[in-house]
């Protein structure tokens, strides 16, 4: 990456972290908190067996609403039954007794002693420490039980408040450990709320304060309290905790089964409230798991649960407000609230996932890129699940968020300023380079050095046999049409094997392999392209406007040497070329089949690149014009393992006949040149080279080199 795009990067992924993190979307992190709960739900199932709960409801249902005595009679007129109740609970080994329902009336004025034996309760329940009455704390007075009841319990240590706060969606996702409350004097003073006083009483541990704001419950810390809340970790379904109706057990009590309070009640937070179709229900983290409604499948005492009074397959995303009190304690108890991160670390595995997705876009193409992503969110969704099962909650969709949101800005940058390189590349190269080569340079970010180069690279020459007199019998235009249609099918096969076209001249093609990207296998592509080549005009007897009968044959010639590489020309006007004494050699080479009839010729480094994936024969010495040191050239015969035995059986006797005639046995030479002079045009030549050698021998200083006369 350039530091352009490494500064960019940087920008984008901080910008799309910073986006997320604006308090404006707070609302994502609570939704993320609730979107976690049903993870782990549906992932790992529910956490806790309803009979492990260690606190259970009394309910005031919609069963006791509808059973006699109680149908039609108000709330305060069951003060007995609920004394009854409480006695049973208390007797039967409850812990503590909290309320979430609060009578601030009585009918003691108007019936005296009416309410005799729940204060009597109330009075035994609160001076043992086991009963706490609920009430709502305002901003000046609160919302608060009787008076008469209030003195009974004990007074202000056995009131606490049941506020839970809602956050900004008016979900609750949290509760309050202590609030503020106002002294007769007008002094403040810092009170437990109702789940930290149940679960202080039940555990027998007092709770203080720390320095730093914390809450120490007896010698544990309660994490993430820093802020004087705890955030609620709600198991799933419905009747994850159990509630037992106020109508059974009233009856249970009036008849005496106190074995039925000990086994359901012994050990337990008792919390008493409503659980009712309508009022009191709150909306929650649990919204999104909160299951099938009905009879809670516990054990009954006396009566009968209702078979019509739940409508089958009910499931609200609301439920009782006293389940929330019960949840807090539970977590508590439990030790196993959430713990959510905090905005450092939320900010930090976003940026982290940013960058990963701002390196998957600027490092992969689009559809994978994309895919990246999207498998990086689910990766995360499991992560993050896996976390909340462990206590830890962060940001679900911060990184869920700022990873598409990163991987949309980077394919915009890429598109407006990388990707305008790469578009520039293409259009310079795009008449003389093919797409795939072209391709492999854009993707690699990789661009010859302007002004030329010096690497090794393999030069390739054609030129139709015979054009002259071909052309003498076309016209202009017919000419034109046959060149077209030739240079594309021959530019297409070299373009194919990673070469690209130099320049044409007339019927002369020119390629180069090896640049502008680097290919190791330069030599032998530039030969396979040179073998497709022959096998290609061979099968296209007749085309290209040419006789039915005729067949178009090209001679190549092909070298691998250092040579000079890049844009040469003006400034003005350039061309991409390959330079230098091995480019003017390959071009010799092509020029030498016309002394040997042939219609490939290879040099000595070409030939030594391609090893055994192709087959050659040892052609001759030669001394082209301008060069002062003979060069070996060799002839393809085709692929490895690919060449018909017939033509392997020729090389073997040719290359015995060259190994006579270098040892200057001339007339023995032309003799086993001759025996496959008939299937081979290059060896008729050579055994009529090696008589008249017999005639008028080489000089002494020969080098075994044939001098060619021209180009």
């Amino acid at each position: 990456m350039k530091p352009r795009d490494v500064l960019a990067t940087v920008m984008i992924a901080g910008a799309t972290t910073l986006a997320t993190a604006i308090p404006a979307l707070n609302y994502i992190d609570h939704l993320g908190l609730d979107s976690l709960h049903w993870l782990r739900h549906t992932v790992f199932g529910v956490p806790h067996k309803p009979e492990d709960s260690p606190s259970v409801v009394v309910a005031i249902d919609e069963e006791t609403y509808q059973t006699p005595p109680y149908k039609g009679l108000p709330k305060i007129m069951w003060a007995k039954q609920l004394a009854s109740i409480l006695d049973g609970v208390m007797n039967g080994g409850a812990k503590v007794i909290g309320f979430d329902v609060i009578y601030p009336t009585s009918v003691e004025p108007l019936l005296p002693n009416f309410e005799k034996d729940l204060r009597r309760t109330l009075f035994k329940g609160g001076r043992s420490g086991r009963i706490v009455l609920g009430k709502v704390q305002h901003s000046a007075k609160p919302l608060a039980p009787h008076a008469g009841q209030v003195f009974a319990v004990g007074g202000q240590r056995n009131l606490r408040a049941v506020n839970a706060f809602e956050d900004e969606d008016g979900i609750i996702r949290r509760m309050p450990l202590t609030l503020k409350a106002l002294n007769r004097d007008g002094s403040v003073r810092t009170e437990s709320s109702m789940s930290l006083e149940l679960t202080a009483r039940a555990l027998k541990q007092k709770w203080a304060m720390e320095d730093d704001g914390r809450l120490r419950l007896g010698d544990w810390i309660v994490p993430g309290s820093e802020s004087g809340n705890v955030v609620l970790n709600f198991d799933g379904g419905w009747g994850d905790i159990p509630y037992y109706s106020f109508a059974d057990l009233a009856a249970c009590a009036e008849k005496g089964r106190t074995g039925y309070f000990e086994k359901n009640f012994k050990d337990k937070v008792v919390l008493v409230g409503t659980v009712l179709d309508v009022g009191d229900r709150k909306l929650t983290s649990k919204r999104f798991i909160t299951g099938e409604e009905g009879v809670v499948p516990v054990e009954r005492c006396e009566l009968q649960p209702p078979n019509d009074l739940y409508k089958a397959g009910i499931v609200r995303d609301a439920i009782p407000g006293v389940f929330v009190h019960a949840t807090a304690v539970n977590n508590l108890i439990r030790r196993d609230m959430t713990v959510q991160a905090s905005a450092f670390t939320n900010f930090w595995i976003t940026l982290i996932f940013a960058f990963l997705a701002a390196g998957a876009t600027f490092f992969l193409k689009p559809v994978q890129s994309g895919l990246a992503v999207i498998g990086g969110m689910v990766v995360w969704a499991g992560i993050a699940t896996s976390l909340f099962k462990g206590g830890f909650a962060p940001s679900l969709f911060d990184p869920m968020i700022a990873a598409p949101l990163t991987f949309a800005l980077m394919l915009g940058y890429q598109f407006t300023v990388t990707d305008k390189d790469k578009r520039y590349i293409r259009k310079v190269f795009s008449f003389y380079l093919p797409p795939t080569v072209i391709e492999k340079m854009t993707s690699d970010d990789q661009l010859p050095t302007l002004g030329g180069e010096s690497k090794e690279v393999t030069i390739f020459f054609s030129d139709i046999a015979k054009f002259s007199t071909l052309s003498e019998a076309l016209t202009a235009g017919e000419v034109a049409t046959f060149l077209n249609e030739y240079l594309t099918e021959m530019s297409d096969l070299i373009e194919e094997r990673g070469g690209f076209i130099e320049k044409f001249v007339a019927d002369e093609i020119t390629g180069v392999f090896g640049a502008p990207v680097d290919d190791p296998d330069h030599a032998f592509n530039a030969v396979d392209a040179a073998l497709a080549c022959r096998a290609r005009l061979a099968e296209m007897k007749g085309a290209f406007g040419l006789p039915a009968d005729s067949v178009l044959t090209a001679r190549i010639g092909i070298n691998t040497g250092e040579m000079l590489v890049g844009n040469i020309g003006s400034y003005r006007r350039f061309n991409y070329a390959a330079m230098g004494d091995a480019a003017n050699l390959g071009s010799r080479l092509e020029g030498a089949n016309k002394y040997y009839d042939s219609l490939m010729m290879v040099g000595e480094r070409t030939h030594e690149l391609c090893g055994d994936r192709a087959v050659f024969r040892e052609i001759d010495t030669i001394l082209v014009m301008g060069r002062e040191t003979p060069v070996r050239c060799f002839e393809p015969l085709g692929h490895g393992g690919q060449v018909p035995v017939e033509m392997l059986e020729i090389k073997e006797k040719y290359e015995t006949a060259l190994a006579v005639y270098r040892d200057r046995r001339f007339g023995e030479a032309a003799a086993l040149f001759e025996t496959i002079a008939e299937n081979d045009p290059v060896a008729r030549i050579m055994s009529d080279r090696s008589r008249a050698y017999v005639n008028t021998p080489p000089p002494e200083d020969w080098r075994q080199a044939y001098i060619l006369g021209g180009k």
